[in-house]
């Protein structure tokens, strides 16, 4: 599993790169079964609030309850993944970010060219 701080710069990078109108709000933290709201992708899950720039939307990753009505709750996000984008695999970042709202899948053509 990756020591916290490496994953908080992991998903940070990944935030920039593909969702730049979200910043976390607070610390990644290692979600667990101890917290009775979690919602884990499996052993070694992580998660965070995170807040549009724009709007101030509140997209809470790892639990499923807890920031209040307005916010929307997903799975946390599992090391695997971040791994993953440490060793330059985007997709698995990628298709995260988007099932959870947080990037948009790129067009045919932009697939074409890329």
């Amino acid at each position: 599993m990756l020591p916290r701080p490496e994953a908080q710069g992991l998903f940070s990078r990944a935030l920039t790169e593909f969702s730049p109108g979200w910043e976390p709000v607070g610390e990644l933290t290692e979600v667990t079964t101890r917290d009775p709201e979690h919602w884990l992708s499996g052993i070694g899950t992580f998660g965070i609030m995170l807040q549009h720039r724009d709007t101030g939307a509140l997209k809470v990753l790892g639990r499923r309850a807890g920031a209040g009505p307005e916010a929307t709750y997903h799975r946390g996000i599992s090391f695997l993944v971040l791994e993953a984008y440490d060793q330059r695999n985007t997709d698995p970042i990628r298709r995260y970010l988007e099932e959870i709202g947080l990037a948009s899948r790129p067009s045919a053509a932009s697939r074409r060219t890329a």
